[in-house]
């Protein structure tokens, strides 16, 4: 039978062009950066937002009390110094006195108390909730079991100093607190307003630039913040942002002058076919990201570890030319003990590809589920993924002899439909909040608000549990390791490919990068 792809009507990419036509998106004017983003915003909430496309706006408008420097290390930002206690579970931050909100209010270490107990308090539903997990009593307040919020790990001694108390030590708290689930929230403004995040109007941030426009579909501004601390080592008066999904449009705009960075992923905009003129202006990077499949093992017959372990073995990922072939979950650039996570790594794979293997296991597990045929089943995937949808279910088609429908579906009704588990199998792809396994291999807990699998085991949850209890980081990361394995041999995942990304940039914009993670970056930017 035939695969069937459903492509929504181009109709709304036409509206989008015809929108960003209209704005002002002539030559370079003096710091003002341009780019596309291809969605929305979720939110710009950093209590409800989970997707890398908010962060690209949220790393401009809120800065929490330390940030990651273009090298990985940690940077202050809101905190000008802290202390640590001897048995590493407690943190003394001691915040800048010249931090001011975008509406001149102070920074003050009561915000960052407010806005941590508000990503655990159960009636906010953050899907960051469990990154807070590390405080203690994090976990049981945001599980009801602790009613009495006084007694979270968090606490403002005065305006200018936060202690933080950690249920056990973590090495890696200070990659955690440069992390969206920590930033800060203006109390008054949140409890003023339900929306106070949905319109340039209202949302108050205090990092480098304030949101001064926000037309869904169309274009964010953001404008050099004049209350932020730094504000005299900011470069740029203005950041806009397109928003749209129309690859051939991007690069014509690039091309013409209308854009001064383009990011030209491997499902969107092909590098290898840009003539010679615009091949000078990419840039590589390798984040430390991973593009994988998820199975809704709540859903027969995906709830079978054959048949899940089949689709697996059966994908020819080096012929999908993309990335870096992945066999894990963790990627490479994550730190270990010693060297990179990967590196440290010991054993056998933890699975290769086999068609013939794959066969067997596919008709062991149809057995096993009482099944003749392999089910109907779908496979949703957001705009950009076609090409890759298409190859791995083309792949199935001709090695395993099964037909698997891909579906594309709005970046928001995609994340929806996962989180709600309405799915069968769903693309996916993450990348670290911060530069540790555990960014990576927390996200599958029982605990994890992102866990979008149905899969809870309690051995693995053991493992997690053990690995954050420990001050050991050889010990850690033996956990770590065989936390993954069991993930991997149970196959709740498909790993795909490691990411490797192409950026455009402009030869006259400088300061401007993507991080360890991916994410861009632009708040040292400048053009020249």
């Amino acid at each position: 039978m035939k695969k069937k792809i459903m492509i929504p009507a181009a109709v709304c990419f036409l509206a989008v062009s015809i929108c960003l036509a209209s704005l002002a998106w002539g030559a370079p004017r003096e710091q003002i950066f341009r780019f596309i983003l291809y969605n929305n915003p979720i939110s710009l909430d950093p209590a409800l937002s989970y997707d890398s496309t908010s962060d690209e706006v949220l790393n401009g408008v809120f800065e929490g009390l330390v940030r990651t420097g273009r090298n990985g290390g940690i940077e202050p930002a809101m905190a000008k110094s802290w202390t640590v206690s001897q048995d590493g579970r407690t943190y003394t931050f001691k915040l800048r006195g010249d931090a001011a909100w975008s509406n001149k209010q102070k920074v003050k270490a009561s915000d960052f108390e407010y806005a941590w107990k508000r990503v655990l308090n159960p009636v906010t539903s953050s899907p960051q909730a469990y990154m807070l997990y590390y405080l203690a009593g994090g976990e049981a307040y945001h599980n009801g079991t602790l009613k009495d919020a006084s007694k979270v790990g968090v606490q403002a001694v005065n305006d200018t100093t936060l202690k933080v108390t950690l249920r056990s030590r973590t090495p890696y708290f200070l990659q955690l607190a440069a992390s969206r689930a920590y930033l800060p929230v203006n109390p008054s403004v949140v409890k003023s307003n339900k929306n106070w995040a949905l319109s340039a109007k209202s949302l108050v941030g205090n990092g480098p630039f304030t949101l001064t426009k926000w037309v869904p579909d169309q274009e964010i501004v953001l404008s050099k913040n004049k209350f932020y601390p730094e504000a005299k080592k900011i470069h740029f008066d203005r950041i806009k942002i397109g928003i749209m999904n129309d690859p051939a449009q991007e690069l014509a705009m690039y091309k013409q002058g209308q854009l001064d960075w383009s990011g030209p992923s491997e499902t969107n905009i092909n590098v290898f076919k840009l003539d010679k003129a615009t091949k000078k202006d990419v840039h590589t990077y390798n984040p430390a990201s991973t593009y994988y499949y998820v199975f809704n093992v709540t859903k027969p017959p995906f709830d079978n570890v054959n048949i899940r372990r089949a689709l697996g073995m059966a994908i020819s990922r080096e012929m999908l030319t993309h990335g870096t072939p992945a066999y894990a979950f963790v990627p490479p650039g994550i730190r270990g003990a010693g060297k990179t996570f990967r590196e440290e790594a010991s054993g056998a794979p933890y699975f290769t590809e086999d068609t013939d293997k794959a066969q067997e296991l596919l008709k062991k597990g149809l057995q096993e589920e009482g099944l003749s045929t392999f089910p109907e089943t779908k496979l949703i995937f957001n705009e950009g993924h076609e090409y890759i949808s298409s190859a791995v279910t083309s792949m199935w088609a001709d090695n395993l002899g099964i037909d698997v429908y891909a579906e594309v579906q709005p970046w928001e009704e995609l994340l929806d439909n996962r989180m709600t588990l309405n799915f069968e199998i769903a693309r996916a792809g993450w990348t670290a909040d911060y530069n540790d396994p555990a960014s990576f291999l927390e996200l599958y807990t029982s605990w994890s608000t992102d866990n979008d699998s149905g899969w809870h085991n309690a051995e693995y949850d053991s493992y997690i549990r053990q690995a954050q209890q420990t001050g050991d980081d050889a010990v850690r990361m033996k956990l770590y390791h065989q936390a993954e394995r069991l993930l991997i041999d149970q196959m709740v995942i498909i790993p795909v490919y490691y990411y490797k990304e192409f950026t455009l940039q402009k030869p006259y914009v400088h300061g401007v990068y993507k991080d360890y993670s991916g994410a861009l970056v632009y708040r040292d930017g400048y053009l020249k």
